[in-house]
């Protein structure tokens, strides 16, 4: 790290298990890069006025999220952060708002991510997938799916690049957390066979012209930013499959899975099915870079 202010690791704390992963990641990732942990508690005001009419104390609130600050600063001093390190808010807001004011200022946001399933996933918004949405800084979401160890462990970052003018960053965000962890990388894109009646009809040669075609175009790009990370080893694996079938399957075997957002953000809209998915499934943390 050359920049000598240290980083400043943000975490959503919500009391439940799913925070509780992300506290448990986030410490140990500020602990490992010798950052500061900032653990925040959202008192969402919605919640003042709930149904029914029934009108909740903000003082209760309140105690309540100092409470579950508190549980998650005792997690971080066992991830081997210091107590100097470590600072706790309870802010009024929704999660989502909170943090999202909190990533302009922040150089990673880490929430945690219930893992939901048919209509919800699709439809139904969440803290993850608003700060995912608007967040201004990287963002890590770990998965109800997810067990993440310590940071680092497997020595292997993978990459979910997609052919988006995004990609660029993304692929830099990839080697930037290769080299933080000292792994290697997999860079992985997954090309989605035309299906339907009406989709072009690709026979085997076609196929592996087309796959052939991308990873020369992929192994290109990764050549020019490997320059900046000599130290870094990585490989590039094209593939013929459904991208999320092929990242989830993967993911079990990396300590991060880097995506970026490029055009999975559609405005209006939200996220597209892909991150969404990710989200929800990953076997590992997936940090969402920004485009």
């Amino acid at each position: 790290m050359t920049d000598s202010k240290p980083k400043l690791i943000v975490v959503g704390v919500d009391g439940s298990d799913d925070g509780g992963r992300a506290v448990k990641f986030g410490a140990s990732y500020a602990a490992a890069i010798g950052g500061e942990l900032l653990l925040a508690h959202a008192v969402d005001d919605a919640m003042l006025a709930g149904a029914w009419g029934v009108v909740y104390d903000p003082e209760v609130l309140q105690n309540a999220g100092i409470s579950a600050n508190e549980a998650a600063a005792r997690v971080a001093r066992e991830c081997g952060l210091s107590d100097d390190k470590i600072r706790t808010e309870v802010v009024l807001g929704s999660p989502g708002g909170v943090l999202g004011r909190l990533s302009e200022v922040a150089d990673l946001i880490v929430v945690g991510r219930r893992s939901v399933s048919g209509l919800e996933r699709m439809f139904v918004g969440s803290t993850s997938v608003s700060v995912v949405a608007g967040a201004s800084c990287p963002v890590i979401v770990i998965s109800a799916a997810a067990h993440p160890q310590n940071v680092g462990l497997k020595k292997l970052i993978g990459v979910g690049l997609n052919t988006s003018a995004g990609n660029r960053s993304t692929l830099i965000a990839g080697f930037k957390e290769a080299a933080l962890w000292g792994a290697r990388l997999e860079i992985v894109h997954a090309l989605q066979p035309p299906i339907g009646l009406f989709g072009p009809k690709l026979g085997p040669k076609d196929l592996e012209e087309l796959i052939c075609f991308t990873r020369g175009g992929i192994e290109a790009m990764a050549a020019e930013q490997s320059k900046n990370y000599p130290d870094v080893e990585y490989e590039v694996v094209v593939v013929a499959a459904t991208p999320i079938n092929e990242l989830v399957s993967r993911s079990e075997t990396y300590d991060v899975l880097v995506l970026g957002t490029g055009e999975e953000v559609v405005p209006g809209f939200g996220l597209g099915g892909l991150l969404r998915g990710l989200m929800a499934h990953a076997l590992c943390p997936l940090l969402v870079a920004r485009g």
